[in-house]
């Protein structure tokens, strides 16, 4: 109301923005995959050091170490960020369901007890609010169902003379409801009736209805009558006397209520002790800190008490509908354990149930060993699920549980603290890591499963891709076409050579095994030669050797980042050569052939990155080249750079759709898109510093006929004017013959 034009006022508008801001986009986070110890399998996990990625998915082992050798290498060199998907075998890869890894798993049973009774205890305390009329159905040792139903009647009391009455100004009724102290007065004035002395039954009960309370007073057979509101036998109406009452003819004799419970609003368990055992053969009902638990009078495992689901009270006193059967004689399961994950690794995991350092006789303490070393203690939980220290909600907490275990309330039936586990050790057995059968499918993955590589399908952030450790024709084509056809080129992949190559060998597998060279969706991809080495990271699974051999796209990944990081337009560079694609925590080259100039001469025409200590003590990425030598932007720095503008654009201009297609608005993209090149320029992304020659901006009429609006779309173009690495540097030498020269021309 304050902006509108009616009375004189200065009124401030803020207009929308002439030129909006476009973020750039992020250039250094990863997706990658590969095999791991733990860790979540159908969903990737977002890590942010290698301290993240070994508290999910775990460490180096036998099976399992490509994968976090590059995540080391990734973060060592400057990676910021990586979504990691853990792979496994799965039968059917559309079907998410059919992983063959397996959990971990032990079972905690009680102490040896004696034979217990089938037991259902309610998850609400009392008193309870219940109404007339319902019902509790129980099968009591399997039998057939037996039913109590809650009765509560309010007190009522009906005049004894009929209408009409001849009542007169200021006569009274004196009345008590459900036997309070004072009797409340209700007053009769001449000017509530039409005829005083001929007063009907409902103009009586709408007197009394508007100056009595914890009653309603309504007509019942052309008599004013007086009905409690509560329900049950403390509900009473006693009318004590008044001069009104020689009319009406109330009895003065106090009328109660009847039912099941004083009151149906608090109901206690002792009340429902009543019923339940009135109506119901065979259960005995007991309070369990207020809470209602109805046991069956019989003992073993045949014994069981079922709520079944037609009652109308279940959910009001908290049964579930579900079985609960008693036990013979001897311990029972109470407690299971699980590893957190799918894996071998629990297999080493012993869990241990001690007494509660609270003394508490429910409570126990939880610990976890690893390899026999004491990993975790979560001490005094309880197997009562309605406590804040049930074990389940202490150690399956998503921020302060567990990291290697879950576990889950077997729900005994025994009552507390019979459903504690007794104290001991139990070993976990059954993990898998579910690598048996593990192939190039697994790691492609699944549009309809989002499997594989279709598990970063809804993360819109990453912008390289790596696959350490399957490096195979399938997988290759398949981070080709992720990358360039399901991500539309937002996505570059770094490839790994397959181990042990030559450069010949290299060559062909580029060229013909997985024919990735030159392809379509090869510009969105480039692939190094050859492995590196890094510092043996365990001997006990290595050996006694000084280095390994790994893939490089960890490392590479993270060289990426750091040279993006290095200064502002630092995509636009070249990830190449010294100082910039010098690769850290690296020791050496799988094979020295590439340090030969003459292999790679080899194979850097066939756009195959050279890895090499020929011109740096530590391993360099000696090369920028795509997979895709006739593209729009061959070059790594080219496309990478290309991919941040594009992408950049793409999020910073979404506030155009739906708006009204006018002049105006294309010329305000045209602006938006503009101001983000100009500063691109100033960081030195194009061949030019002049932004005539480094770019060009288009929303014109040219591109947006009177057609294009009809089709509600606007039309943009850009163009930029990237900067080619220097490949070669070419030196000419010649002899000096200036001073001869000068010599001549002085002689002619």
């Amino acid at each position: 109301m304050g902006n509108e034009l009616l009375a004189s006022k200065v009124v401030i508008q803020e207009e929308e923005p002439k030129i909006r801001q476009i973020r750039g986009a992020p250039t250094a986070f990863l997706y990658v995959e590969g095999t791991a110890e733990k860790g979540p399998i159908g969903s990737y996990q977002v890590c942010t050091s290698p301290e993240d990625y070994d508290k999910y998915f775990g460490g180096v082992t036998a099976n399992a170490y490509d994968l976090p050798l590059a995540i080391a290498g990734f973060f060592e060199n400057g990676g910021q960020r990586a979504y990691v998907n853990r792979v496994v075998h799965f039968s059917d890869i559309a079907n998410a369901n059919s992983k063959v890894s397996a959990q971990a798993s032990a079972t905690h049973q009680t102490s040896d007890l004696v034979a217990s009774a089938g037991s259902v205890l309610g998850s609400v305390s009392e008193t309870f609010a219940l109404a007339d009329g319902d019902t509790l159905d129980l099968s009591v040792d399997g039998g057939a169902t037996d039913t109590a139903t809650f009765n509560a009647a309010a007190a009522a009391l009906t005049a004894g003379n009929t209408e009409t009455y001849a009542l007169s100004d200021g006569q009274t009724l004196t009345v008590k409801i459900d036997g309070e102290a004072t009797a409340q007065t209700v007053t009769f004035n001449t000017s509530e009736f039409v005829a005083i002395g001929a007063a009907t039954a409902a103009e009586v009960a709408a007197v009394m209805n508007a100056e009595l309370t914890g009653c309603a007073v309504d007509v019942n057979a052309g008599a004013p009558r007086i009905t409690s509101d509560t329900l049950g036998t403390d509900s009473e109406i006693e009318v004590t006397g008044g001069t009104a009452n020689t009319a009406l003819g109330f009895s003065t004799t106090p009328v109660n209520g009847t039912g099941d419970a004083a009151d149906a609003d608090v109901v206690t368990v002792a009340e429902l002790k009543t019923l339940i055992e009135g109506d119901v053969t065979g259960v005995t009902v007991s309070s369990d800190s207020g809470r209602t638990r109805i046991t069956s009078n019989t003992t073993g495992a045949s014994s069981s008490v079922q709520v079944e689901a037609s009652s109308t009270l279940d959910t009001k006193l908290g049964f579930d509908n579900a079985t609960h059967s008693g036990a013979d004689a001897g311990a029972v399961n109470t407690l299971r354990v699980r590893g957190k994950y799918d894996g071998a690794y629990a297999n080493n995991l012993v869990t241990e149930i001690a007494a509660a350092t609270s003394g508490v006789t429910a409570e126990f303490n939880l610990r976890v060993l690893e390899n026999g070393v004491l990993a975790e203690v979560f001490p005094n939980v309880t197997m009562d699920d309605t406590a804040s220290n049930f074990v389940e909600n202490i150690v399956n907490d998503t921020t302060t549980g567990s990291e290697l275990i879950e576990v889950e309330d077997l729900d005994s039936g025994l009552a507390s603290p019979d459903d504690r586990p007794v104290n001991g050790q139990q070993s976990l057995t059954g993990g898998d890591d579910g690598l048996t059968g593990l192939d190039d499918t697994d790691y492609v993955g699944s549009a309809v499963s989002k499997l594989g590589l279709r598990a970063f399908d809804l993360e819109t952030l990453g912008a390289l891709l790596a696959v350490p450790g399957r490096a195979t024709s399938d997988v290759h084509n398949a981070m080709l076409t992720y990358c360039s056809v399901i991500r539309n080129k937002r996505v570059f992949a770094v490839l790994d050579p397959p181990e042990g190559y030559t450069a010949e060998e290299i060559i062909t597998y580029v060229k013909t095994t997985a024919a990735i060279q030159n392809t379509v969706d090869s510009e969105m991809a480039a692939i190094y030669w050859p492995r590196i080495t890094i510092s043996n990271p365990n001997e006990t699974i290595f050996g006694k050797v000084d280095d390994i051999v790994v893939p490089p796209s960890g490392h590479i990944c993270g060289m990426y980042a750091r040279v993006d990081g290095m200064k502002p337009g630092g995509v636009y560079e070249a990830p190449a050569g010294i100082g910039y694609g010098e690769l850290r925590g690296t020791t050496g080259l799988e094979t020295e052939e590439v340090n030969d100039e003459g292999k790679r001469d080899l194979i850097y025409p066939e756009l195959i990155n050279p890895i090499d200590t020929a011109v740096s003590a530590r391993p360099m990425c000696d090369g920028n080249r795509t997979l895709k030598e006739d593209g729009n932007f061959p070059t790594i720095g080219e496309r990478r750079g290309v991919t941040y503008i594009e992408n950049s654009v793409y999020n910073g201009i979404q506030w155009a759709r739906h708006r009204k297609i006018k002049v105006s608005q294309r010329k305000r993209l045209e602006r938006t898109v503009k101001s983000f090149l100009l500063i691109q320029t100033r960081n030195d992304a194009f061949a030019s510093d002049d932004p005539a020659k480094a770019f060009f901006v288009d929303f014109g009429d040219a591109l947006n006929p009177a057609s294009a609006a009809f089709g509600r779309q606007i039309i943009g173009r850009l163009g930029v004017a990237t900067a080619k690495p220097a490949d070669f540097i070419i030196v000419r030498v010649s002899q000096d013959t200036r001073a001869l020269d000068l010599e001549l021309a002085e002689a002619a």
